[in-house]
């Protein structure tokens, strides 16, 4: 075979470690290193396939002592260092393994005690509104009661008094028909009304899981690598010790590498017009959308054909809009007045918190929180991670105005756009992880020839969402393109190109892309696009 020629992977001769003959010349002893490859080889693979590798020879014998004495000092710190302190690692994290079952079963025990204690209130409570209830019903029907019996005496009273009269007109005299109508005009001739007695009213409690949650207490969680969702990506950085493998060939299943398939080009899933300034899409999890137009006050529900299903209005122009991922409710913020509203269940806005600077843009997260991104007057901008009654938990300064955010439904990290320039992932608490600006993505020509990596000043981020595998999609309006990247910030793949013009987009259950953009047609419209495989 040529030696231009890969030779298969499958066909590599591997040399058992400590055998002296060479892995391709099997009569030959092996008495060089090759120290530009890393391999021991023969005096024939010195003048053949490692020839132009000469400069790097060196005889195994000249360098014995040398690896000896490698070999010496990795003993001793194994031996002296190591070994010992993996053995206090293990008796450490075994003691903490003791305590971990008692200290969880006392936290369970707290929260079970808590949780019967809020049940004792709401049951006294709910005693204290059945009994005022008991009460006002016997109030109610004693006040009914004195008015039929006062209208029963009224009306015995008029057909006593009509048997008189009419006795009087036959037989009376002059004097008794003039007493009778004087006692006629003193009567009250109106009958009174029933008494008001109005309904008690309940009206049941609009928030209660996050009231509940507030009733229970907070479980705080610790650092990410202990939370839900990541508990198997290990405890630190430190790389296990391991025997290397004999075989180059990558065990992609080992590394979680290969966890999805993507599409060579995105489906077509549907497509339909949509003319308008759409500035957010919330695809809803039964396959419906939520879309907020720029500069209006309604919010509309359309299907997948497009058909407005339901309106929303309100008093004020809506900026963007988020949905709730536990309840599924349409949460958005009001540049103008600073408000922060939800959707109720009667499809009334109900204003649940204002901010102290302008809320452009919002995400409300599967902890229930909300993150905002502000704009200050003269104070910059911000993103802010608010309680549901606007309580302030954590605040970040950003340069530039926030243009999307998003919560990772894997990680729980937060990808906010900023500036249509970079991407920064947060983490919960708003602790900068990620700032990405393109790297990675291959700046396209005619005929999609790869020209090179693009330029940060080529890089346009308008929206990002985050899909189930827990990667971002980007839609970049500079370059008309929805890329792809990892949690981590590793470009992974450009989705789709579109020719004219891409505008924002959003991720539906299944990971359904909706995309709003320029159709072929011309005109606006939506489409819905599968980029992963089955």
């Amino acid at each position: 075979m040529a030696s231009g020629n890969a030779v298969p992977r499958a066909q590599l001769h591997i040399r058992a470690k400590g055998n002296t003959k060479c892995k391709d010349h099997k009569d030959n002893d092996v008495i060089f290193v090759c120290q530009n490859c890393k391999t021991l080889i023969c005096p024939t693979c010195s003048i053949s396939t490692h020839i132009s590798h000469i400069k790097s020879f060196v005889e195994i014998s000249k360098i014995y002592k040398e690896n000896q004495r490698v070999i010496q000092n990795f003993l001793n710190e194994t031996d002296n260092v190591n070994i010992p302190k993996l053995k206090q690692e293990i008796i450490s994290s075994r003691t903490k393994m003791t305590s971990c079952k008692p200290n969880y079963e006392n936290l369970r025990k707290k929260i079970i005690d808590d949780n019967n204690q809020c049940k004792l209130e709401l049951d006294k409570i709910t005693d204290d509104y059945i009994k005022l209830c008991d009460k006002m019903e016997v109030a109610a029907m004693d006040l009914i009661q004195t008015h039929i019996t006062n209208l029963e005496e009224r009306l015995g009273t008029l057909k006593q008094l009509s048997s008189e009269y009419k006795q009087t007109l036959q037989t009376g005299t002059a004097v008794l028909v003039y007493d009778s109508v004087s006692e006629i005009r003193e009567m009250d001739p109106e009958i009174p009304p029933t008494p008001n007695i109005d309904m008690a009213e309940f009206t049941p409690g609009m928030d209660r899981l996050s009231h509940l949650k507030q009733a229970l207490g907070n479980l705080k969680l610790p650092t990410d690598h202990l939370q839900v969702g990541s508990a198997t990506s290990g405890h630190s950085d430190q790389r296990p010790v391991v025997r290397p493998k004999q075989s180059k060939e990558v065990d992609q299943a080992s590394t979680g590498e290969v966890r999805y398939k993507l599409r060579d080009r995105p489906t077509v899933m549907s497509q339909f017009p949509y003319p308008g300034n759409i500035t957010s899409i919330c695809p809803t999890s039964d396959g419906r959308v939520w879309l907020c137009e720029r500069y209006t006050n309604t919010v509309n529900l359309i299907d997948n054909q497009g058909q407005v299903i339901q309106t929303i209005r309100h008093s004020s122009d809506i900026q963007d809009i988020s949905l709730d991922p536990t309840t599924g409710r349409l949460w958005f913020c009001c540049f103008g007045d600073k408000t922060i509203c939800e959707v109720s269940t009667q499809s009334t806005p109900v204003t649940r918190f204002t901010t102290e600077d302008y809320p452009v843009r919002l995400c409300v997260t599967r902890e229930g929180r909300v993150v905002v991104g502000t704009r200050g007057i003269g104070q910059g901008y911000k993103v802010g991670v608010y309680t549901v009654d606007g309580q302030v938990l954590h605040t970040a300064i950003v340069e530039g105005e926030v243009e999307s955010i998003s919560q990772c439904g894997v990680t729980g990290n937060i990808a906010v756009v900023v500036n249509y320039k970079h991407i920064i992932v947060y983490n919960s608490t708003l602790q900068s992880l990620v700032n990405y600006k393109g790297e990675g993505i291959q700046a396209r020509g005619e005929g999609m020839q790869v020209r090179g990596s693009i330029t940060p000043d080529r890089f346009g981020p308008l929206t990002v969402v985050y899909d189930s595998k827990g990667n971002i999609v980007i839609a970049d309006q500079t370059r008309k393109t929805i890329e792809l990247i990892s949690g981590a910030g590793k470009y992974i793949k450009t989705l789709h190109t579109n020719k004219v013009y891409q505008w924002v987009v959003g991720i539906q259950k299944g990971d359904v892309l909706w995309s709003y953009l320029v159709l072929d047609t011309g005109g606006w419209g939506l489409k819905l696009l599968k980029y992963y495989r089955d």
